[in-house]
């Protein structure tokens, strides 16, 4: 065979051999891209309704209320049974919102099933 053509033949071989590559790197990426999705969604972390999530007193006096650092002090008997009015309805909310969730993850758990997942 003409030597010449060998030369031209082997830069050609090697693109060839370049986009195969990146196509088999490229299939990897997509084919890894829902197992890694399914892991991220595994970390967020679902919260159940906890007094840690509903503010204290004094941010919900000072920072939600805006009422002056004096009267948030004092802690009246007023302001106090206000706050515990908007504690009980935020940890009730929290725990509907948990609820929902649950309930909307089990539902998409019976909608998504594997067919050949076979529980006895």
């Amino acid at each position: 065979m003409n030597p010449k053509l060998l030369s031209i033949a082997q830069p050609i071989a090697l693109i060839g051999s370049l986009k195969m590559r990146h196509l088999a790197v490229g299939a990897l990426l997509v084919a890894a891209l829902p197992i890694v999705a399914e892991k991220a969604a595994a970390q967020e972390d679902p919260r159940p309704a906890t007094e840690a999530q509903v503010p204290s007193f004094d941010i919900w006096c000072l920072e939600l209320q805006l009422y002056p650092a004096a009267r948030c002090e004092s802690r009246n008997s007023d302001d106090m049974q206000a706050y515990e009015h908007y504690r009980a309805l935020a940890e009730q909310f929290a725990q509907q919102k948990a609820a929902n969730e649950r309930h909307d993850q089990e539902l998409m758990d019976l909608l998504n099933r594997d067919p050949f997942d076979i529980k006895h």
